[in-house]
């Protein structure tokens, strides 16, 4: 993904309002889980879905590009690494927060968050996933997440949902 996508990406996926749970303390302080061992661990090809925005949102313009940055029914896919270790999950992604840690349950469900910020930390996003991964190795997720601060001198708040659906990819 290009700097341009990431930003844009960062942005349709925010959310406005900023509950408590996505403040930058709540997401980078997920206690770990009840797991034990590494049965989540592994590269899984995903796709995602944009179901909510609202604040916010755009468009902005960014550099010579000016673009919508929250429509809700907008898809992209992608591969995320997954990292277990008993009870700490780590998620690391080609978008913005590009990491996430948390927690992860022996039911295979876990909860994890991300922070990252963007043009010199004028805008800070926090993203929180929960979701399940299932014994057949597909994955369902939730990431709510909120981009704040200022875009080129646009002000910018919002809160966004996106739907994700995967599968460990075994190869």
């Amino acid at each position: 993904m290009d700097k341009r996508t990431l930003i844009l990406g960062a942005l349709f996926t925010a959310a406005c309002g900023a509950p408590g749970d996505l403040s930058p303390d709540a997401v980078q302080n997920i206690p770990d889980g009840d797991a034990t061992g590494s049965t989540l661990t592994g590269t899984y090809d995903i796709e995602l879905r944009v179901t909510e925005c609202s604040g916010s949102c755009g468009p902005f313009s960014v550099g010579i590009f000016s673009a919508s940055v929250c429509d809700v029914g907008d898809t992209d896919s992608g591969r995320i690494e997954v990292v277990q270790r008993d009870g700490h999950l780590t998620i690391d992604t080609d978008d913005l927060p590009s990491r996430f840690e948390g927690a992860a349950f022996g039911d295979g469900s876990f909860e994890v968050g991300g922070y990252a910020t963007q043009f010199g930390g004028d805008l800070q996003i926090t993203a929180r996933s929960l979701g399940q991964v299932h014994a057949d190795g597909t994955l369902e997720s939730t990431i709510r997440s909120r981009s704040w601060g200022e875009v080129e001198g646009n002000d910018a708040d919002c809160v966004g949902v996106r739907e994700v659906t995967g599968v460990r990819d075994d190869d």
